[in-house]
C-alpha cells in the first residue's frame, strides 16, 4: 500500500520536557501490544507523550504513521468516516469506512494514533477491533481518559510528571531531576523572560507543583500567571485552584485554557450514578476503601453493592487512582481532582449528607476495630491488620471528628475519638490521639456517661504515659467516678489499673499495689480474664521495682499464662520483660537474654514502641554487664524511643545506665553530668529512683565521685543540672560504640561532658565559618514564647527573610532542642520523608536558616550533628524561661526560689511557637513548657501564702487557674488565699463556678478535697 496519508506529526512549538522513561516504557509496551492505550485523567499529558512515542517509532513502521485528532467528533457514527478521510482512504462503493480503511492499510506495517476518544470511546473501540483483525501489521495507539475495552488492549496509565517528594525542597541543580519543575520553569520563561530558578523561589515553586499534583496542564497554565503574580504569590493563591488555572494558549482547544474546562470535560462524560459517587468520593481524606465507599458514596438510588462496578468505571475514566498493598486496595483522588469533587458536591446540596455519612462510617469502623485491639484481637496478625488499618485511616478519623466538633456533635465525637487510646499506646500516637480525645470530651451538648468515661481514660492514660502526672490522675479520677456511677467494672478496673500505674512511676509503690488489687478482685469478680491478668501482671511490675522478686515472678507467671492463652501480644510482651528484668537481677543471664530477645522480637512485631524500648533497655544492661560493645547502640536506642514517646520516667533511669557506661569507659564527668540531668529530670515530673535501681545508680555516684574529687564532681554536677534533658538526650540518643564516641581513654576531667565537648567544637567552627562571635546587625533575639519572632538587633527577620515556612521552624528546632543528627532532624520536620530525600530537605532548609540570619555561623555542625551555635551573642527567652526554673530548683531556703520563679514567669509570653504551623515536635514542647510554667505560678503563689502576702498570691493563682482552667489544685489554693484576705464569700462564689465548669467540660463534680473545702467555709449553708 501507499503511504498513509496523513499530514504527518502534529509539530508543538513549545517542546516536550522530560518523559524520557515514559517515552521508552510506551515504546516497550507498543511492541508486546498491538492495541495501546495511554490513559489518564485530563492535563496529564497523554497527547504530547503518544506524539513523542509516535515520532521515535517512526523508522518501525514503513508504511507510514496516521495521526487522528478526534476531539472534534461529536458524532460517534462518524467516527470510521473521520479515520479513512483524514488516512486519506480513497472511496470505494460498496464498502463502509471501517472496510475501506483495512483494505487500504492491508498488510503493511503501519501505526494508527487515535488522540482524545473518551467521548467516542464504543466507536472507536469497533473501528480499532476491525482493523486490527483485518490487518495484521497494523498497530494501534489511542490516547483516552479510559480504556476501549477491545480484546488484547494493553492500558498504559500516563503518570504524572516526577516531583519532590513531600516536605523536600531539593537544592536548584538537584530540582533539574524532576520534570515538574522544569516545565514550571521552561513555560514560566514564556511569559517571564528573566525568571530562573533559585535559591530565594525554590521552595514556592516546589510548593506549586506538588500541589498541582505534577499534572503538565495544570502546570502550564499556572506558569502563565507568572506575567502578573511572582512564584511566591501564585503559591499562596493555589487555595483558589481553579480561579489560578485558567487562560492558557487562545489556539489550544477550550477544554485545555482552564484546568475547570478540563475536569468539566472528564465530568460531562459521566453517567448520573458516576457523577453522584464521583463527587460524594470528595470528603475522604487520605485515600479510603471499597466498604468505605459504599457507606459514604453511595447516594440516594444506588446499592452498595454496585459500588464496586462504580469504583472500577471512575478508576478506567482516570478520576480515582488505585493503590495495591499487602492490605488490599485503597483508592484516592488526585488533589485537584478532590477539589472539583468537592465543588461539585457543593452544587449539588450533598456535602451535609455525605460527611454525616463519613462521620457515621468511621464512627463505626472504631467502634469494629478499636474493641478487637483493646483485648488483643483474634492473633498476633490480626492485631497488625487492625493497628494498621486505623493508622491508615487517621486522616479520615480526623477529619471526621472535626466535622463532629464543627457540628457540636459531642456524642459523635467521642464515639470516634473515645476507644482510641489503646491503639495510640501501641503505636506510641501519644500526642496526637490525646489531643483527640480531650476535644471530644470538652465538645459541648449531652453525651453518655459511658462515652464520656472511655474518653477521660483513654486521655488519662496517655496523660501517664507521657508523664504528665497531675492531669492523668485528675481525667483517671473522673473517669473512675464515671464508671462506679455506671457500674462498669471493666471501666473500674481499667481505671484504677492506670491510676496504679501513676502511683508506681511516682513511687508511691503501697499505694500502687493497693489499687492494682483492687482492679485485680474487681475484674475477678465480675469473670474478667484479660482485665485480671493485666492486673496480675501490673502488680508483679510494682514489686519487682521494690526487689521483692518472689512475689514479683509469681503474679508475672500467672499474667504470662493467661495472656498466652487470650492471645493478648502486648499483655505477653510486658510479662516477658518483666520476667526478663528479674532474671536479670537474680544473675540468670541466658535466661535473661531468651526472655527479652522474644518480648523485643514480638513488640517490633506489632510496632509497640515502649515494648520496643523497654526490650533494648534490658538487653543493654545485659550487655553492660558482660562488657559487651553493643551495650551503648541497645541503651543509646532505647533512649530515642522514650524521648520521642516523651516518657521521661523511663528516660530517667535510661540516663542513669548510659552514666554506668560513661563511668566504666572513663568518662567521670559525663556520668556525674548524667546522674545529675535524670535527677532534675526527675524532679521535674515528681518521681524518685526505684529501689531495684537505687544500687546501680549509688554505684555509679560513688566512682564518679572518687575518680574526679570534689570540686570537679561538683561543677559536673552542676552541667547535668543546669543543661535542658534534650540536649543531653539528643547527643546520646544515637550514640553508637563504632562512631567512636564513648570509647575508653581515661577520665574527661578537664574536658567536662561529651555533650560540652560537642557544643564547643561546634563554637569554635561556626566562629571559624562566620567571624564575629556577635551576629551582623546585633544581638539575636529569638522569642518562642506567645507568637514566633526573630530579630537581628532591631531588624525584624520576616517571612520574605526565610523563604518559606521550614527554614524558620529548622532554627526554633534546633535553638530548643539541641544537636541533633540528620535523622532527628527529618523524624521532627519531614516524618513521612523517604530517607533519599532527606538530605536534599535539610540542605535547602539549613540554606534558608543561614541566608535569613545574615551568617552561616548561627548553625554548625559537628561529629555528625546540627546545632544552633549558643555561644554566640544571643538572646531566647525559652532559654531564659528553663534557666530561671534551674535555678529556682537549686534555690536554698525554698523563700530563695521567688525571684527566680518571678523571673520565668516574666519570660513566659504565651504558648510555644503560638500560631506558627510546626510538627507534631513543637506541640510535645508546647505542652512541656506550659506545664512548667503552670507548676512556676502554683510555687509563686504558695511562697507568696507562706510568707502572708495573700494579694500576689491570689493573682498567681488567678493566674494559674486562668491558664488551666481544670487544674483544681490551682483552683483551692486561689479559694484559701481568698478566704485569708477575708473574702470567703468570693471563695464560696469560685467553687460553685468551678463546679458549673466542671460539669460542662468534663461531666463530673469537683473532688472531694475541694468540696470539703468549700463546706469548710460555709458553702454548705
Amino acid at each position: 500500500m501507499a503511504s498513509l496519508g496523513t499530514k504527518g506529526l502534529p509539530v508543538r512549538l513549545a517542546p516536550l520536557v522530560g518523559r524520557e522513561h515514559e517515552v521508552r516504557d510506551v515504546l516497550s509496551a507498543l511492541g508486546r501490544s498491538r492495541l495501546l492505550t495511554l490513559t489518564g485523567p485530563g492535563g496529564t499529558g497523554k497527547t504530547r507523550l503518544a506524539l513523542a512515542a509516535a515520532a521515535a517509532a517512526e523508522t518501525s513502521f514503513a508504511a507510514g504513521i496516521g495521526w487522528i485528532e478526534l476531539t472534534s467528533v461529536g458524532d460517534p457514527g462518524v467516527v470510521a468516516q473521520e479515520v479513512a478521510r483524514r488516512l486519506g482512504v480513497p472511496d470505494s462503493p460498496g464498502l463502509d469506512a471501517a472496510a475501506a480503511t483495512a483494505e487500504h492499510v492491508g498488510d503493511s506495517p503501519a501505526l494508527i494514533v487515535l488522540d482524545n476518544c473518551e467521548h467516542v470511546a464504543g466507536a472507536v473501540a469497533e473501528l480499532a477491533e476491525k482493523l486490527l483483525t483485518t490487518c495484521g501489521a497494523l498497530s494501534i495507539m489511542a490516547t483516552s481518559r479510559e480504556v476501549l475495552g477491545v480484546e488484547g488492549e494493553r492500558n498504559w496509565p500516563v503518570p504524572p510528571l516526577s516531583l519532590p517528594e513531600a516536605g523536600v525542597v531539593p537544592t536548584v541543580p538537584g530540582l533539574a531531576e524532576f520534570d515538574a519543575v522544569r516545565l514550571f520553569e521552561q513555560r514560566a520563561q514564556l511569559t517571564a523572560p528573566s525568571f530562573r530558578l533559585s535559591e530565594g523561589n525554590a521552595a514556592a515553586v516546589v510548593q506549586v507543583c506538588q500541589r498541582l499534583d505534577g499534572l503538565p496542564l495544570a502546570i502550564e497554565l499556572a506558569a502563565a500567571r507568572m506575567r502578573i503574580l511572582s512564584v511566591g504569590q501564585l503559591a499562596e493563591r493555589l487555595d483558589d485552584v481553579f480561579g489560578v488555572l485558567a487562560g492558557g494558549n487562545r489556539m489550544a482547544p477550550l477544554r485545555h485554557q482552564a484546568m475547570r474546562a478540563t475536569l468539566d470535560w472528564s465530568h460531562d462524560l459521566l453517567d448520573a450514578d458516576e457523577r453522584a459517587v464521583f463527587r460524594r468520593l470528595a470528603v475522604f481524606a487520605g485515600g479510603f476503601t471499597l466498604a468505605a465507599a459504599e457507606q459514604v458514596a453511595a447516594a440516594p438510588g444506588l446499592e452498595p453493592g454496585q459500588m464496586l462496578e462504580l469504583l472500577a468505571r471512575l478508576a478506567d475514566k482516570s478520576l480515582v487512582r488505585v493503590e495495591h498493598s499487602g492490605a488490599g486496595a485503597r483508592y484516592q483522588l488526585l488533589h485537584i481532582v478532590r477539589e472539583y469533587a468537592r465543588e461539585r458536591l457543593a452544587a449539588a446540596g450533598e456535602e451535609e449528607q455525605a460527611r454525616q455519612a463519613h462521620l457515621a462510617c468511621f464512627a463505626r469502623l472504631v467502634e469494629g476495630v478499636a474493641p478487637q485491639i483493646e483485648r488483643g484481637a483474634d492473633g498476633l496478625a490480626e492485631l497488625e491488620h487492625e493497628l494498621d488499618v486505623l493508622d491508615a485511616e487517621r486522616p479520615n478519623l480526623q477529619g471526621a471528628i472535626q466535622f463532629a466538633r464543627s457540628r457540636h456533635d459531642a456524642v459523635a465525637a467521642l464515639r470516634i475519638a473515645g476507644p482510641l487510646g489503646r491503639y495510640a499506646y501501641l503505636r506510641g500516637h501519644y500526642h496526637e490521639v490525646r489531643q483527640w480525645l480531650d476535644t471530644a470530651v470538652s465538645a459541648t451538648g449531652e453525651t453518655p456517661a459511658g462515652l464520656r468515661a472511655a474518653a477521660l481514660l483513654g486521655s488519662g492514660r496517655l496523660a501517664h504515659l507521657q508523664c504528665d502526672y497531675v492531669p492523668a490522675v485528675r481525667r483517671l479520677e473522673a473517669a473512675l467516678r464515671l464508671f462506679r456511677d455506671l457500674e462498669d467494672s471493666s471501666g473500674i478496673a481499667g481505671a484504677l489499673q492506670v491510676l496504679g500505674s501513676v502511683a508506681r512511676e511516682q513511687g508511691r509503690y503501697a499505694q500502687s499495689l493497693e489499687l492494682h488489687a483492687e482492679s485485680l478482685a474487681t475484674a475477678e469478680a465480675a469473670g474478667d480474664r484479660w482485665a485480671a491478668a493485666s492486673a496480675h501482671n501490673y502488680l508483679g511490675f510494682a514489686l519487682w521495682l521494690q526487689c521483692e522478686w518472689e512475689r514479683a515472678a509469681e503474679e508475672c507467671t500467672t499474667a504470662l499464662t493467661g495472656l498466652r492463652e487470650l492471645g493478648d501480644a502486648e499483655g505477653i510482651v510486658w510479662s516477658l520483660i518483666s520476667l526478663g528484668v528479674i532474671a536479670r537481677y537474680r544473675g540468670e543471664d541466658a535466661r535473661a537474654a531468651d526472655l527479652l530477645a522474644e518480648s523485643r522480637s514480638l513488640a517490633e512485631r506489632i510496632g509497640f514502641r515502649e515494648g520496643i524500648g523497654w526490650s533494648l533497655e534490658q538487653l543493654g544492661l545485659l550487655a553492660l554487664g558482660r562488657e559487651e560493645q553493643t551495650a551503648a547502640g541497645l541503651l543509646s536506642r532505647s533512649l530515642a524511643i522514650h524521648h520521642e514517646l516523651h516518657d521521661r520516667w523511663r528516660a530517667c533511669s535510661v540516663l542513669e545506665d548510659l552514666a554506668a557506661l560513661a563511668l566504666a569507659d572513663g568518662r567521670a564527668a559525663e556520668a556525674t553530668a548524667l546522674l545529675a540531668t535524670a535527677e532534675a529530670l526527675r524532679t521535674d515530673i515528681g518521681t524518685i529512683i526505684a529501689p531495684c535501681e537505687r544500687g546501680l545508680h549509688d554505684n555509679t555516684l560513688a566512682g564518679a565521685h572518687a575518680a574526679l574529687g570534689a570540686d570537679e564532681f561538683a561543677a559536673a554536677w552542676e552541667r547535668g543540672l543546669t543543661q535542658p534533658a534534650d540536649d543531653v538526650i539528643a547527643d546520646l540518643a544515637e550514640l553508637r560504640r563504632d562512631e567512636g564516641v564513648g570509647q575508653a581513654g581515661g577520665a574527661d576531667h578537664a574536658g567536662g561532658t561529651v555533650a560540652g565537648q560537642t557544643r564547643r567544637a561546634r563554637a569554635r567552627a561556626g566562629d571559624a565559618a562566620g567571624g564575629s562571635a556577635v551576629a551582623a546587625g546585633g544581638t539575636l533575639r529569638i522569642r518562642g514564647l506567645g507568637a514566633a519572632t526573630v530579630h537581628r538587633g532591631e531588624v525584624a527577620v520576616t517571612a520574605a527573610d526565610w523563604g518559606y515556612s521550614k527554614p524558620r521552624e529548622l532554627l526554633f528546632l534546633l535553638v530548643t532542642s539541641g544537636p541533633l543528627t540528620k535523622e532527628q532532624v527529618g523524624v521532627a520536620l519531614w516524618p513521612d520523608l523517604a530517607t533519599d530525600r532527606l538530605a536534599n530537605a535539610l540542605h535547602s532548609a539549613l540554606r534558608g536558616v543561614r541566608r535569613a540570619l545574615g551568617d552561616p555561623g548561627w548553625v554548625t555542625y559537628t561529629d555528625g550533628r546540627y546545632a544552633f551555635n549558643a555561644e554566640r551573642e544571643h538572646d531566647y527567652d525559652v532559654r531564659t524561661f528553663e534557666q530561671s526554673l534551674a535555678a529556682a530548683r537549686r534555690a536554698r531556703p525554698a523563700a530563695a526560689a521567688l525571684p527566680d520563679l518571678q523571673r520565668a514567669v516574666a519570660a513566659y509570653g504565651g504558648d510555644f511557637l503560638a500560631g506558627m504551623a510546626a510538627g507534631e515536635w513543637a506541640e510535645v514542647r508546647r505542652d512541656e513548657l506550659a506545664r512548667s510554667f503552670e507548676s512556676a505560678l502554683l510555687a509563686v503563689g504558695r511562697l507568696h501564702v507562706a510568707a502572708g502576702k495573700f494579694q500576689p498570691a491570689v493573682a498567681a493563682f488567678r493566674r494559674a487557674v486562668a491558664h488551666e482552667p481544670l487544674n483544681e489544685v490551682a483552683h483551692r489554693e486561689l479559694m484559701m488565699s481568698w478566704a485569708r484576705l477575708g473574702e470567703t464569700a468570693r471563695a464560696v462564689r469560685h467553687y460553685q463556678e468551678l463546679a458549673e465548669l466542671l460539669r460542662d467540660r468534663v461531666g463530673v463534680p469537683p473532688a472531694a478535697e475541694t468540696t470539703a473545702l468549700y463546706r469548710q467555709l460555709g458553702g454548705d449553708q
